[in-house]
């Protein structure tokens, strides 16, 4: 190609950011990240306090390993199931 020559015309690309329409999450879903959030962190917060109360320390420990785990399960399994 000369210096007198321009590049050949590429086709219009599409805009590859282009704005699509945003799909709003439900107000239900919104409750239920929170309420997994909540779950989570409680769950971890009875686990820690599981080392400073001797006398509880299996039934807290126990208990924030489960409350943890319905936690993930909403994140995890609930949410992701209802957009089927």
């Amino acid at each position: 190609m000369s210096l007198g020559e321009s590049a050949p015309e590429k086709p219009a690309q599409e805009r590859l950011f282009e704005p699509s329409p945003t799909p709003r999450m439900p107000f239900s879903e919104v409750l239920l990240v929170v309420l997994a959030m909540v779950l989570v962190f409680g769950g971890f917060y009875m686990m820690a306090l599981a080392f400073s109360m001797h006398e509880w320390a299996f039934w807290l420990f126990g208990g924030g390993i489960v409350v943890d785990a319905i936690g993930f399960w909403i994140a995890f399994g609930l949410i992701p199931s209802r957009d089927k």
